[in-house]
């Protein structure tokens, strides 16, 4: 069991509150203890350098207190008063910058508490553990951005989360070819993940819509939510139709009707939760990868 007897998630947020100071967005650095690629020791060093001068005080950076590229990440991300290492309880970083927090009896929960903690996930190389951090921030719905072109996990390995490679909607075309084109330059990369990192901030922070409330405030899993509601419907259907085939052969034609009233009412009904469903699939999506092209034009339009 995790430290406190909480659970991974229960952990994460309470880190949030009480060490990050609540903050509007967590963006967690993922990446290898040790450099493989020739660049991209200078493609972290600029990009958190690029981050740390773009992002305002309402983001937290955090680390695994991991030499390699989260080190490396750590003291080049301006003065660290907005970097955390989340280690194991005991444990220290030994960075020099940042303030060290912790959660977890050991490594493994900390992984766990790691990949329940960020709004988005900036990958560099890495090995299994990275892309396993990374797909538990991706299914819980965090973005991840890999920088492809380092390799490793974050080209695509051991399980590294297929989606997670494919451009989210908030990255142009060139940005998201830059981080996996080996021969643009550092400056080029680095620049790119900045602009990518700081439109998916700018996204997540924007005020969320009624339905996006609605979508809160229902703690229901949709897919359990959907079954019951469709078991329910089903059985009101097989009542209705029932009753008006019970009138019918009574020759009750008006309370047939009646009862027909309410069958179609019952159609009606399906139609919404239909529409609602849909609805709260595509502001999951676009909470992910960003608002569509059609959402886009429709915002600007207005």
């Amino acid at each position: 069991q995790p430290y406190r007897k909480e659970t991974w998630a229960e952990a994460a947020q309470r880190l949030r509150k009480e060490d990050l100071g609540d903050p509007a967005i967590v963006i967690c650095i993922l990446g290898g203890m040790k450099f493989q690629n020739a660049d991209s020791e200078s493609l972290v060093e600029a990009a958190a350098k690029s981050l740390s001068a773009s992002l305002g005080d309402d983001v937290r950076f955090v680390t695994g207190g991991m030499l390699g590229v989260q080190e490396k990440f750590a003291k080049c991300c301006g003065d660290g008063s907005k970097v955390y290492n989340l280690l194991p309880i005991g444990e220290s970083s030994g960075f020099g910058i940042g303030a060290d927090i912790h959660a977890g009896a050991d490594l493994e929960e900390r992984k766990g508490i790691f990949g329940q903690l960020g709004d988005i996930y900036i990958t560099v190389e890495g090995g299994p553990g990275v892309a396993q951090e990374a797909r538990a921030g991706h299914e819980r719905g965090a973005a991840v951005i890999p920088f492809k072109r380092t390799g490793g996990a974050s080209g695509g390995m051991f399980h590294f989360p297929e989606a997670a490679l494919e451009k989210p909607r908030f990255s142009t075309d060139e940005q998201w070819e830059l981080l996996g084109k080996k021969d643009a330059s550092v400056e080029e990369s680095a620049e790119a993940l900045a602009a990518i990192t700081i439109a998916c901030v700018t996204h997540r922070q924007r005020q969320p819509s009624f339905w996006e409330l609605i979508d809160e405030l229902i703690g229901v899993d949709r897919a359990t939510l959907t079954k019951a509601l469709g078991a329910v419907l089903t059985i009101l259907i097989l009542i209705s139709g029932g009753l008006i085939y019970r009138e019918i052969s009574r020759e009750r034609y008006e309370l047939a009707l009646l009862h027909g009233g309410f069958l179609l009412l019952v159609f009606g009904l399906i139609g919404s939760v239909a529409w609602v469903v849909s609805e709260a699939s595509r502001l999951e999506d676009e909470k992910r990868n960003g608002p569509s092209e059609n959402s886009a034009a429709q915002k600007k339009a207005n």
